[in-house]
């Protein structure tokens, strides 16, 4: 942790590093993985999907680092395949399970826009509106 000894500046927070950052995504997904086996029957994949995927777009929504967000969609699209769709961690076997990562990766990017759009809306006091245009 870094210090800042002028008091007149506030100190600069250090970024979080990748391997921490995919951890807590891996713990994320596990959880969400977890919960989709628990809540969902195995014959609702779509429910299933939808669990998963929410959980990636509010990692990419938190998570600044692109590189951790890339990381975690995959493994979270090989959780899903593997544990929620076939057995025992089986990537392979028919194809409309991989279907469902398309879903997963939306989500991810969906998340990292809305990063985007907050990270536009900082130095400003009001909301952003897309209803009216800026003044000038």
């Amino acid at each position: 942790m870094a210090t800042d000894r002028n008091q007149d500046l506030p100190a600069v927070a250090e970024p979080i590093p990748l391997g921490i950052s995919i951890a807590g995504g891996t713990v994320l997904v596990v959880g969400a993985a977890l919960l989709a086996a628990a809540a969902i029957p195995p014959a609702e994949l779509s429910g299933r999907a939808v669990v998963i995927a929410a959980a990636v777009g509010a990692y990419a929504a938190v998570v600044p680092d692109l590189r951790a967000v890339a990381a975690v969609s995959a493994l979270a699209a090989a959780t899903f395949v593997g544990f929620l769709v076939h057995r025992f961690g089986d990537l392979t076997g028919p194809g409309h399970a991989w279907s469902y990562a398309v879903l997963i990766g939306f989500a991810a990017v969906l998340g990292v826009g809305c990063r985007y759009l907050r990270s536009l809306n900082l130095g400003r006091d009001e909301p952003a509106s897309l209803l009216r245009p800026r003044s000038r």
